[in-house]
């Protein structure tokens, strides 16, 4: 029996010092780390991240750090710029549109005023990106990345930023051009002799929308920039913080962030839907706003009511786009939902608690049954035999049978439970000891940064 009390507290032990067995104290890194920590504590954000993040300086005498910080200022003011421009060619639309001759569009002044506006906006916004991505490559040489010099094919080429560049720079080249206009003609569905007249205006302000995927990363950029300790802790973990990175985790902690999203991407297929419906000649209820907004929310939360159709070719291929992008954007709200109503381990155990309390005492309430069940068919058989009736035994009496076979369902259930429930025990008994381990690193940290004066 000694052998066998032993046993726990030997496994105990191991468990405590598998981590001193694997790997040493480098208690350089600690210190380094320590005051890290406390420089972090006394508000000096920035020094903090230096000594965590730059790990060398390049030719320009620029840390990584630093380009990182001038790359999210490149950024933020290019997608400013980009969405800016958006509203701008939004305003020449309407303009166009009201100020039109029937179906014909003339510029005016004022519109074309508009238009060199978006061209000045759009001409920023990329040189804009030629600064971000330029910056970026900067960070990945300072970071000791070998690259190409200068900004070029084979340097976004291996760094891997070629197609990045190559999208965001498609993005920003649709807009509404001053002095150029054009129509295009798309057949009618229901009439083959008036076919819908598009012009340039309108199909280049319709792409001008692909903007939006800018803001998503605003967002993000705004996010990395006021969070500084984040850079600390990913590089402590060997995790790398970029934009996709960030634009996840807000999807799932930041609610807020997907419903901006979400109504900014309504609000754009509404608008979208009503370009390509408005030129139709029979005008129909998709030629104005509110009515596009209500058939895009039906769309994209995948009711369809079919009380408004579009009529026009171009608008069923965007009513097709809105559909994809509604179940999109329900598999992301559902994984929010979900993410928040789940139980945190805490509230888990205190669950099991709970239920296994239930089964135990519904394991009792059987047994008691059959007890109870058991005794009354003993007494009648009793009284059926003293008066000379044969009787049924009480071990194959349905009403025995039907209680026990309750009981030992209920048995087996708490007896799942126990052995779950062991098991959990036993991993957070682990997880208690390895965590007691790391108090008593930190207690000899703090005893080093005394003896050391590092405060």
């Amino acid at each position: 029996m000694a052998g066998s009390e032993d046993e726990p507290k030997r496994i105990r032990v191991r468990l405590i010092n598998v981590p001193v067995k694997k790997k040493k104290i480098n208690f350089a890194t600690l210190i380094k780390n320590a005051a890290l920590a406390a420089s972090i504590e006394n508000g000096d954000h920035e020094t903090g991240v230096e000594q965590m993040f730059d790990k060398s300086v390049g030719d320009s005498g620029e840390t990584a750090s630093s380009w990182r910080r001038r790359t999210q200022e490149y950024f933020l003011w290019m997608s400013s710029l980009a969405l800016f421009g958006v509203l701008l060619a939004i305003a020449v639309n309407e303009i166009l549109w009201y100020s039109a001759v029937g179906f014909e569009t003339v510029d005016t002044v004022f519109s074309t005023i508009l238009k060199i506006s978006v061209l000045v906006t759009t001409a920023a916004s990329m040189f804009l990106l030629y600064k971000y991505y330029d910056g970026q490559l900067e960070m990945l040489r300072t970071s000791g990345v070998g690259l190409s010099a200068g900004f070029g094919f084979m340097s976004l080429r291996e760094s891997g930023l070629g197609m990045y560049f190559l999208c965001d720079l498609l993005t920003l080249l649709p807009m509404p051009f001053p002095f150029i206009h054009f129509t295009m003609e798309m057949s009618d569905i229901f009439h083959e002799d008036t076919p819908t007249i598009y012009t340039s205006d309108n199909l280049f302000m319709a792409l001008m929308f692909a903007r939006l995927q800018f803001l998503p990363r605003l967002i993000a950029e705004i996010w990395m920039m006021n969070n500084h300790v984040a850079f600390v802790s990913a590089r402590m973990h060997n995790v790398v913080i970029d934009t996709w990175f960030v634009i996840r985790a807000l999807f799932i902690a930041n609610f807020s962030t997907l419903i901006l999203l979400i109504f900014a991407t309504v609000l754009a297929n509404s608008y979208v839907i009503l370009i390509c419906e408005r030129p139709y000649p029979h005008v129909d209820q998709l030629a104005e706003f509110d009515n596009a907004m209500y058939y895009t929310i039906i769309t994209m939360t995948t009711v369809g009511y079919g009380d408004i159709v579009p009529a026009t070719r171009l608008g069923r291929y965007v009513a097709l786009a809105i559909s994809l992008q509604g179940v999109v954007f329900i598999a992301l709200i559902i994984q929010g939902v979900v993410a928040r109503v789940q139980l945190n381990p805490t509230e888990t155990r205190i669950i099991d608690f709970v239920v296994g309390t239930h089964n135990a005492t519904d394991t009792r309430n059987r047994a008691a049954t059959v007890m109870q069940t058991v005794f009354r068919q003993y007494r009648l058989n009793l009284r059926a035999l003293s008066l000379g009736r044969s009787n049924v035994m009480v071990k194959s009496h349905p009403k025995v049978t039907s209680c026990l076979r309750l009981f030992l369902s209920a048995q087996r259930l708490q007896e799942t439970e126990s052995m779950l429930d062991l098991h959990t025990e036993n991993t957070h008994r682990g997880i208690d000891s390895v965590g007691d381990r790391f108090d008593d690193l930190e207690e000899n940290m703090k005893k080093i940064m005394k003896a050391l004066k590092i405060k």
